[in-house]
């Protein structure tokens, strides 16, 4: 694909992704994102935002790829108590990729990514994938570790000269920097330091994020900036092209 700047399969006509298919865009990524509260300085959107902004670049990157339309819903129940938030079960979540794969497949998409943005559907794109990976001809290549994430996140920041500690990435340092390169102008007013010591995940997803901070922030995003935003989504992005890279070129040598 010469132009890299469309990446956006929502944006071309359907003659445009025709022509596209046919002249060599076999790779779709599609971001996952969420729909709940990020404090009161992000927006309910910013998972999927920064899962659709991950997905371009790592789109740019590989060539000859396209962005699906992000699934903008995901497993959000800790975060019920919030207005705005929505949630979808494990169940609705795997049926929607299932389908997603499939659909792509009929248009002659031979390649399928999956890029999570929100925490809680890493499991379950990882205990979905040998069913998601059966779709007739597609070979799928999907992000599955939160651990990698966090992983990556940690030593962004680091490049980024920002000094925080983020057991749990929601509406903290990362994610704030991460929007502000994006789309500053959704990131309100002055920026929270919100719960910033240690969590159970077990009484997070028992008894709420409201549990650990009234305005569901956990970390501090004082400390976010643009600059570090773009330093973030770039390190996170070149990692998982050269992961996905590699898991292509293993499904194609033990085919």
């Amino acid at each position: 694909m010469s132009d890299t700047d469309h990446v956006i399969l929502a944006d071309l006509t359907w003659q445009e992704v025709e022509s596209a298919v046919q002249g060599g865009v076999d790779t779709i990524i599609i971001p996952l994102g969420a729909t709940e509260q990020h404090g009161p300085h992000l927006p309910v959107g910013t998972d999927t935002r920064i899962a659709t902004a991950l997905a371009e670049r790592v789109a740019r990157n590989l060539g000859d790829a396209f962005v699906a339309p992000p699934v903008p819903v995901g497993p959000s129940d800790e975060h019920s108590a919030f207005p705005g938030t929505l949630s979808i079960s494990p169940d609705t979540l795997t049926a929607i990729l299932h389908d997603y794969v499939s659909s792509f497949e009929t248009q002659g998409f031979t390649r399928v990514v999956i890029l999570p943005g929100h925490g809680g559907s890493f499991s379950i794109v990882d205990a979905a994938y040998a069913e998601l990976a059966r779709v007739e001809g597609v070979d799928l290549v999907a992000i599955t570790r939160l651990q990698q994430y966090m992983e990556l996140l940690e030593e962004g920041l680091a490049a980024a000269g920002i000094d925080v500690d983020e057991p749990v990435v929601h509406a903290g340092a990362s994610e704030t920097a991460m929007l502000l390169a994006i789309e500053p102008s959704l990131v309100e007013g002055e920026l929270p330091e919100g719960h910033t010591g240690t969590v159970s995940a077990a009484a997070l997803f028992a008894d709420g994020v409201e549990t650990y901070d009234e305005s569901g922030v956990l970390g501090d995003a004082r400390p976010a900036t643009a600059a570090a935003g773009e330093v973030l989504l770039e390190h996170i992005a070149d990692a998982y092209t050269a992961y996905i890279r590699d898991e292509f070129h293993e499904l194609n040598t033990h085919r």
